[in-house]
């Protein structure tokens, strides 16, 4: 498995960033917690785009929002809002897709890919997912736009390095607790966002927020 960048950073400057997560939470007058602890945190929400019975898509999805299925997330209790006093600093952003094969019976996830927008790599190109490659995200917390209209391409994969798929913020974005945070993704093609175009595959698309957090 690949190791991001930021524990990279602290394995060569020990207990820096993690004071300097702490000196971020003080200048934004957050409450500190001193019974949590400072770790790397890693959420996901995972979203069908596709509907391969019916031979539909969705133009647009609203990721970390709406009904919580513990299947398709993994954040803290059953809601999208942080613990209270549990802080968030997203470092880095995640993408790609995922399938549950239809009639097999099978309820898990396969068929995982990193990234998008990238010619000749893991199949992401072709002019079937051309509704994804072209689609175009925004980032809100708490009402605030944070990145607006952030193309797919972002999540590059054809490199193949430890970055394939990541996308490594210039800026952190900050996630106080009890935050209400959303991503949506919109599509204008009218292929929408189709994942496999068959017959035998839902499509799934995950966004993954990354960083260092105080639980």
């Amino acid at each position: 498995m690949a190791i991001p960048m930021s524990i990279e950073r602290n394995i060569a400057l020990p207990g820096v960033e993690q004071a300097n997560f702490v000196k971020y939470l003080t200048d934004a007058n957050l409450p500190i917690n001193n019974s949590k602890t400072i770790a790397y945190r890693s959420l996901y929400h995972i979203l069908r785009s596709e509907d391969s019975a019916a031979g539909t898509s969705v133009s647009s999805l609203t990721f970390f929002q709406g009904n919580y299925v513990a299947s398709q997330t993994n954040f803290p209790g059953n809601s999208f809002i942080l613990p209270q006093s549990e802080h968030f600093l997203v470092t880095s952003i995640q993408s790609g897709r995922a399938g549950i094969e239809v009639g097999s019976g099978a309820t898990t996830f396969s068929n995982w890919r990193k990234g998008w927008s990238a010619s000749n790599s893991q199949g992401v190109n072709q002019v079937d997912q051309q509704g994804v490659n072209t689609a175009q995200f925004t980032f809100t917390v708490n009402g605030i736009v944070v990145q607006k209209d952030i193309p797919m391409s972002v999540f590059d994969n054809v490199l193949v390095t430890k970055e394939r798929g990541r996308f490594e913020l210039s800026q952190p974005i900050l996630i106080p607790a009890q935050s209400d945070l959303s991503i949506r993704l919109v599509t204008r093609s009218p292929s929408g966002l189709r994942i496999f175009n068959d017959d035998a595959n839902d499509g799934y698309i995950w966004f993954e927020l990354q960083g260092l957090a105080l639980i």
